[in-house]
């Protein structure tokens, strides 16, 4: 019985990962590219995607292998984790709306997001996808694939980060830098 439930909240937590993912909205139409609208580096994106491709199969591959009370406490937890960073990673992206994309686009049309989880770091969504990582990891308790988070995982996201400060610096110039200066990059002040 606890075998079988700490599948099911190994399968739940890697479920929460694809959510974000799955929950794309598809526009119907070529996107147009505005006169105002910049493209940022694809780069950290590629470098981003590599890393978590290599994160899942290290994950399937090396789980924690003795199953035990603590196996099962770990994997709830790790579930729990990945559902909560799913959660906020939704509403960041609910709450950018059009200005939202996988690889950096700006264009002033769509204005500067500071409101909601906005106002506490200027990219929530890496933050909170780091969380879901380390709730999968968490939950499937391999050493490895921590390993893969911290060297590969969340260095790829702070180059994303920097990348996209470059192109919103160059879209909203002084408004950006002022935000800069009022809110941290990933990391919120209370830690």
């Amino acid at each position: 019985m606890s075998e079988t439930l700490v599948i099911v909240l190994r399968a739940a937590s890697l479920l929460g990962f694809a959510a974000p993912m799955l929950l794309v909205r598809r526009r119907r139409q070529a996107p147009i590219m505005l006169a105002d609208q910049r493209r940022g580096n694809r780069a950290p994106f590629v470098a981003n995607v590599t890393a978590f491709a290599l994160f899942y199969p290290v994950l399937l591959i090396f789980p924690g292998t003795r199953l035990s009370y603590a196996t099962l406490l770990l994997a709830l937890a790790g579930c729990i984790l990945a559902a909560v960073g799913v959660a906020v990673v939704l509403r960041s992206r609910r709450e950018l709306g059009s200005a939202w994309s996988f690889v950096p686009v700006a264009q002033g049309a769509t204005g500067l997001v500071t409101t909601g989880s906005y106002r506490l770091v200027r990219h929530p969504i890496y933050l909170k996808l780091s969380v879901v990582g380390l709730g999968q990891a968490l939950a499937f308790a391999g050493w490895p694939a921590f390993l893969v988070l911290f060297a590969g995982i969340m260095p790829t996201f702070v180059w994303r980060a920097a990348a996209e400060e470059k192109l919103l610096m160059t879209t909203f110039g002084e408004r950006y830098t002022l935000y800069q200066a009022q809110t941290r990059m990933i990391i919120p002040p209370l830690l």
